[in-house]
């Protein structure tokens, strides 16, 4: 895959910066993550429709986990030799 450049650098990591400060100052005046919960469809299609939502702290875990997941990946790419230096 290649990006598809619909931000230049600085404005994608700008926002990407900007929903990290909304999620912080959201876990900081939200007293108990487990009393919201949410629609989730990858939930639901992992669990075979078993499970349809999760709660505020599920999904802080997965969107760590997702963060990881896509940082492993760019590592990945960065490490191949054919990723070029500059």
């Amino acid at each position: 895959m290649r990006p598809a450049g619909r931000w230049p650098y600085a404005e994608a990591t700008a926002r990407l910066l900007r929903n990290y400060e909304s999620l912080a100052e959201y876990l900081e005046s939200t007293p108990d993550l487990r009393q919201h919960a949410l629609p989730s469809r990858p939930l639901k299609a992992v669990s075979n429709g078993e499970f349809d939502s999760m709660d505020g702290y599920q999904w802080i875990l997965g969107a760590a986990a997702h963060t990881e997941r896509h940082a492993k990946q760019i590592l990945e790419i960065k490490a191949d030799p054919n990723f070029p230096s500059q």
